[in-house]
């Protein structure tokens, strides 16, 4: 393994842990706040990633650098308005990703000279390269995270999402279609393998277009410079 790697491994792990954590602790937190106690009975509502991790999820996460947690359990019927509520708990989770992602760059924006200066920051010896790295790294991941949960595919959060906005009828048939949305999902994913990237677009182009607006062309540039030295 290279330098660079453990490096990538050093920075991208603790990201992975604390975003995974934000994300669930989000969902029992919601979920609780509208009236369900089932995540918080079981200890979800908490940023302690042993809570929520899924061993084979984080290996997955380390080796794939794509993964899972366990899921909160959420019981729609203790919810004080089911259909709204299960659509607002689906959504704090990617939200909470979409925040983090928003602060790391921000900091990126706000705490590191910009242009030539940035430059030669970057090339230089010290802890501060590695600072900018590590935000670096936070957004991106945290951007890519929400971006895939709210994909309209079951049984990621786009899909409770998405469920709500349509008229019932059309929810109702969406919701027996989500026992295929793992099979489709799967399926995307088996295609990135072979080259057939279509995550590029569904998750790439949104997550670029956000960190554009928030960073900038000339920053945005060069995080994606740095991050394909990994």
């Amino acid at each position: 393994m290279s330098e660079a790697q453990i490096l990538f491994y050093l920075l991208f792990i603790p990201h992975v842990l604390f975003a995974i954590s934000i994300h669930e602790g989000a969902h029992a937190y919601t979920a609780y706040y509208f009236g369900d106690d089932t995540a918080a009975l079981m200890g979800r509502v908490s940023l302690n990633p042993l809570r929520h991790l899924d061993p084979w999820g984080v290996l997955a996460f380390i080796i794939m650098h794509f993964g899972w947690a366990k899921p909160v359990p959420v019981n729609p019927a203790r919810l004080r308005n089911p259909r709204r509520d299960e659509m607002l708990v689906s959504l704090a989770g990617p939200a909470s990703n979409l925040a983090l992602a928003l602060l790391f760059s921000l900091i990126l924006r706000f705490f590191f000279p910009a242009g030539d200066e940035l430059k030669r920051m970057l090339s230089s010896p010290g802890m501060l390269p590695t600072l900018f790295l590590f935000f670096a790294v936070g957004a991106q991941l945290n951007a890519v995270l929400a971006f895939f949960n709210l994909l309209p595919i079951p049984p990621l959060d786009g899909s409770h999402i998405i469920a709500w906005f349509l008229p019932r009828h059309l929810a109702v048939r969406f919701e027996r279609s989500m026992q295929y949305g793992m099979f489709i999902l799967l399926g995307l994913i088996a295609l990135s393998f072979i080259g057939i990237n279509i995550f590029g677009y569904l998750i790439g182009l949104p997550m670029l277009t956000f960190l554009r607006l928030v960073m900038g062309d000339q920053l945005l540039a060069v995080v994606l410079t740095q991050m394909s030295l990994f």
